[in-house]
């Protein structure tokens, strides 16, 4: 089914907050990352989905696996992806509805313009919570169930996600398996030509996958997991 990789090498999503809060918690780095390899296949899945195994889009958000079978065109799962970014939209705005300086370190968060924790951690949550409710898909769609099957047998596979401390930077690499991919019906997701609450929506989840990378779901777990033991 997977004939060559496609190597992936970039900064590692959130790295300066997880860079500092090694080195003032003088939490060792190797350690760390092995703690963080129980969510590896998870991402990895998540990243295989997003760029080389999308069934509606060249290049997707890595929601789309938890749709096959439901949707059946690419114009169809573009209205889910903004219902998704709206819901999530709007549980912000509901819940820090007077902290505007907050909600907007929420978007810049979100953008990588900067790298607030408590906005990693909210937007984190907010990733846990979609997705724990669209598992239910593969569940109860045979087609949905297959597809997931079909990815993780694959990221099973892979070799780990190897990284490097660089100055104040983590970078990371690693390998995703390739499939062969019927273009027909595929096209690029037009998140360029959306406008107003639709462009928000689409940046949101085109964006949100970063929070579940490992290292950032392993920080969160390990940060807050101390934060307790201090009010103990």
């Amino acid at each position: 089914m997977c004939a060559n990789s496609l190597t992936i090498e970039c900064e590692v999503p959130c790295g300066g907050v997880i860079h500092q809060w090694l080195c003032f918690q003088d939490v060792p780095f190797k350690p760390f990352v092995e703690r963080s390899r129980q969510y590896e296949r998870a991402y990895l899945a998540w990243e295989t989905v997003r760029k080389v195994r999308n069934p509606f889009f060249v290049e997707g958000t890595g929601f789309e696996g938890y749709f096959v079978g439901i949707c059946r065109s690419p114009e169809e799962m573009l209205d889910r992806l903004l219902q998704l970014g709206q819901g999530l939209l709007a549980s912000n705005n509901r819940l820090y509805r007077y902290q505007q300086r907050f909600k907007s370190q929420l978007m810049k968060t979100l953008c990588g313009e900067i790298e607030n924790p408590q906005a990693v951690a909210v937007w984190a949550d907010l990733l846990g919570a979609t997705l724990a409710k669209l598992r239910c898909n593969v569940h109860t769609n045979l087609e949905t169930y297959r597809f997931q099957n079909e990815t993780y047998w694959t990221v099973n596979r892979l070799p780990f996600m190897q990284y490097r401390q660089r100055d104040n930077k983590l970078e990371q690499v690693y390998r995703l398996g390739m499939f062969k991919m019927c273009s027909n019906g595929r096209m690029p997701l037009p998140l360029d030509l959306l406008t107003g609450s639709d462009y928000d929506a689409g940046l949101v989840v085109s964006t949100i996958g970063r929070f579940g990378h490992p290292l950032v779901r392993e920080y969160l777990h390990e940060n807050s997991h101390r934060a307790s033991a201090e009010r103990t």
